[in-house]
């Protein structure tokens, strides 16, 4: 699978387009839909799957789902806010464990509550896209409403850093980095020893 990199909006939120063929999802449209959008020109979009209803997540969501007539797809937890700002579209909610197929692309569904509490992450070919949940170097806030500093580490420690070291993270915000790497040098668990 191909994977497009669109930074957008002021909190430089990584959208990717991810492309098997003619076939395409969008993951995290935040913001500057007209950018996403042309990244994703010529292709069949089947799916807009967010890792959580953040605005800087969604921003641009409505007008995604408008342009594309994709339907949404989002954790439980975050379906409330993000039916809100799906407009017109549908939003479906994954649980843990989930599959979600279109053509040739399947992605696993794993539920990572802790920065939101329907935060998930998505897991295809090799590659985790692991929204506001794991960054480089990094975890996600838990200060906002629905976050929660032991949720986030149990869901780090229990359902990502048992995936292959060699798994490539894609994270919400920022550079890519491994799974690997993680476990090695994150700070949050290494100086916690979470």
């Amino acid at each position: 699978m191909e994977v497009r990199k669109v930074v957008v909006g002021v909190l430089a939120t990584n959208c990717y387009v991810v492309i098997n063929k003619a076939l395409a999802v969008i993951i995290d449209p935040g913001a500057q839909a007209r950018k996403i959008l042309k990244a994703a020109d010529g292709l069949d979009v089947r799916a807009v799957l967010l890792t959580h209803a953040h605005e800087d997540h969604t921003g641009a969501l409505e007008a995604v789902a408008a342009a594309t007539g994709a339907p949404v797809f989002v954790g439980a937890g975050d379906l409330e806010r993000a039916a809100a700002a799906a407009g017109e579209a549908t939003a479906t909610a994954f649980d843990h464990g989930a599959r979600w197929e279109g053509g040739d692309m399947i992605f696993d569904v794993i539920a990572t509550p802790g920065h939101t509490p329907g935060s998930i992450c998505y897991y295809a070919d090799g590659v985790l896209y692991s929204g506001d949940t794991l960054f480089a170097g990094g975890i996600g806030r838990t200060d906002l409403p629905g976050g929660s500093e032991a949720a986030i580490f149990a869901s780090i420690r229990d359902r990502l850093f048992v995936l292959s070291q060699e798994t490539v993270v894609l994270p919400g915000h920022g550079p890519a980095t491994s799974i690997g790497a993680e476990i090695r040098d994150n700070r949050f668990f290494s100086a916690t020893g979470a």
